[in-house]
């Protein structure tokens, strides 16, 4: 859990010694917790450097759906799962969003990351703004607009 978007929620959010603690398999889903957020961990793989298969980011997509609906946790952004370094095909990921999460009643909204951070012209919707409001500011690299009126 060192490279990519993996290593960077790391440096965010820490608690190396909690995930650890949970001790995932490849196919499972290591969770943490704050007041504020939850954090899903997929395992979809053993080491950093490996690729995945799509059946453990099937696999590890099951458990996601199975703990998001234990806890009622009906609003879901993720990444581009497996699709940056891990190279797989986002047609194929997006597919199995779809079948997994049919008729749960999840909302699901994909982002797209940038390494660079933010951008002058963002093009993905900050859910935290809209719903309880970011806590980013002008470091959230997702769009800020309420009616219509951009904000930082």
């Amino acid at each position: 859990m060192s490279r990519g978007i993996a290593g960077e929620f790391q440096r965010l959010f820490g608690q190396a010694d909690e995930l650890k603690r949970q001790d995932g398999r490849v196919g499972q889903v290591l969770e943490l917790r704050s007041d504020e957020r939850r954090l899903y961990y997929l395992i979809s793989k053993e080491k950093s450097y490996q690729k995945p298969a799509y059946r453990t980011v099937w696999e590890a997509l099951l458990h996601l759906r199975e703990e998001l609906l234990t806890a009622n946790v009906l609003k879901l952004a993720i990444p581009k799962l497996a699709c940056g370094r891990d190279g797989l095909d986002w047609p194929i990921i997006r597919n199995m969003l779809e079948v997994l999460f049919r008729f749960t009643g999840i909302e699901i909204l994909v982002c797209s990351w940038n390494p660079r951070g933010p951008t002058e012209h963002r093009t993905v919707d900050c859910s935290f703004y809209q719903s309880s409001g970011c806590k980013k500011g002008v470091l959230c690299p997702f769009r800020h607009e309420r009616s219509g009126t951009k904000r930082p």
